[in-house]
């Protein structure tokens, strides 16, 4: 079964008889709501927003969850990123993830040296800055050409950390790069697209989820309509960091 089949089946037994309150579709995120629960965001990969010009004619507000969470299995369209935000909305809501959520940072619980390296699937510059000076390289795979970035990269036993941006679950690239994190012994799933369910990623090679929470659902709402990114959102506190060991058997 694959990673998005079993995000789907997870999601699909919370979200019985929940229905969506509202979505929205900026050209940076997807926003959903539910009726008497949580919400939650998922990116909107810019490729996405070219080869397409709607998602679909049918209105997603009011629908049963659990049938929009099923959409996420449809090829990749504009609903993948609507379908992925309903799914983080039943899943990154449940009370129990406040016993395992871990509020720092979780490269304060991992040891790195100056002769180790990294490798960073998806830009983040405040991490990168963090780790200038505290390792000896930082690899750095980005599109167009991530897998001809990929075969540059010398020695993966030379790689401590990956961390990989949850935006890869947005156009559901993720699966492609397991095989190249199998033998890297710390890997954080890190972004606000990224489902706060460890049981769903304990049997891939990701270590960490690093996600976020939603404080205010009125304001994101607006600003997420209004065009708004990440530094905005945290800027204004509208979400929360939250990290999560995955325990592995």
């Amino acid at each position: 079964m694959s990673i998005y089949q079993e995000l789907v089946e997870k999601a699909v037994s919370v979200g019985r008889a929940k229905r969506v309150k509202r979505v929205v579709l900026s050209p940076f995120y997807a926003f959903a709501e539910l009726e008497r629960g949580g919400s939650a965001l998922a990116y909107v990969d810019k490729e996405l927003l070219e080869a397409c010009c709607e998602a679909t004619e049918e209105t997603y507000w009011k629908r049963p969850a659990d049938l929009m969470v099923k959409k996420y299995l449809n090829p990749v369209s504009l609903e993948t990123p609507i379908a992925l935000s309903v799914i983080n909305s039943l899943l990154n809501n449940r009370r129990e993830l406040a016993k395992e959520a871990i509020k720092d940072d979780p490269l304060n619980h991992i040891e790195l040296s100056f002769e180790d390296e990294v490798l960073m699937i998806g830009y983040f510059e405040p991490l990168m800055k963090r780790l200038q000076g505290r390792v000896k390289r930082v690899w750095i795979i980005e599109k167009p050409n991530p897998f001809q970035d990929l075969s540059k990269i010398e020695d993966f036993d030379k790689i401590a950390l990956a961390i990989v941006t949850s935006a890869t679950l947005s156009n559901k690239s993720l699966h492609v790069y397991f095989p190249y994190l199998e033998r890297i012994p710390e890997v954080i799933l890190m972004g606000p697209s990224t489902p706060l369910a460890p049981e769903v990623f304990k049997y891939t090679p990701i270590t960490w989820l690093s996600g976020s929470l939603v404080k205010d659902s009125e304001l994101l709402f607006k600003m997420v309509c209004e065009g708004k990114g990440t530094k905005s959102f945290f800027k204004k506190g509208v979400l929360e960091k939250i990290n999560l060991r995955i325990k592995k058997k």
